[in-house]
């Protein structure tokens, strides 16, 4: 079963016990981690929007006075707002395609994967903002496990084709790893 959470939503499920395996773009204290690849996240806005017609780099004051559109941490007890500016208006979604979604309908900016939205910055459907600076953030993913309880054979499966899925080529074609 696969779970969706966000922020401290994922640390909350593998410290309860819940998860067997979390992915997650921070450390969480008390566990090992096996270090994955950074993922870009590019800011965007529809190419129509506000931020795009002031025809210049753009500055935090700039994006202050803008909508933006940030995904709500799914975690219960210690929420976190990584990523919000503190911008006067914004939008919370529960997932980046959401938010995509919302980007991409000119109702606001983000920081987006830019391995998920690539169709949409080629199409041009969305485009990156000239922002002085931040343009682009490259958190490091990490693999945990749970601590409390041994991999069974399927789940260590999933960690070595995570693993072989994260060190391939972007332009390469997947194949799953040769067992021995």
């Amino acid at each position: 079963r696969l779970r969706e959470e966000v922020l401290s939503g994922v640390e909350e499920l593998l410290m309860e016990g819940v998860a067997d395996l979390a992915i997650c773009g921070f450390s969480i204290p008390g566990y090992l981690g096996t270090e994955m690849s950074d993922v870009e996240f590019v800011a965007v806005a529809h190419p129509e929007h506000t931020l795009h017609r002031m025809n210049r780099e753009l500055s935090f004051q700039d994006l202050e006075s803008q909508m933006q559109v940030v995904i709500r941490d799914s975690g219960r007890q210690q929420p976190r707002d990584v990523g919000w500016l503190g911008a006067e208006q914004r939008w919370t979604v529960g997932s980046l395609a959401t938010a995509a979604a919302f980007v991409g309908s000119g109702l606001g900016f983000a920081w987006l994967p830019r391995h998920m939205i690539e169709r949409e910055l080629a199409e041009g459907v969305l485009k990156q903002l000239p922002l002085e600076q931040g343009r682009s953030r490259h958190p490091t993913f990490f693999l945990y496990s749970n601590k409390d309880k041994p991999l069974g054979p399927a789940t260590q499966i999933l960690v070595e084709l995570l693993r072989t899925f994260d060190t391939a080529p972007l332009d390469a074609p997947f194949a799953a790893p040769q067992q021995a």
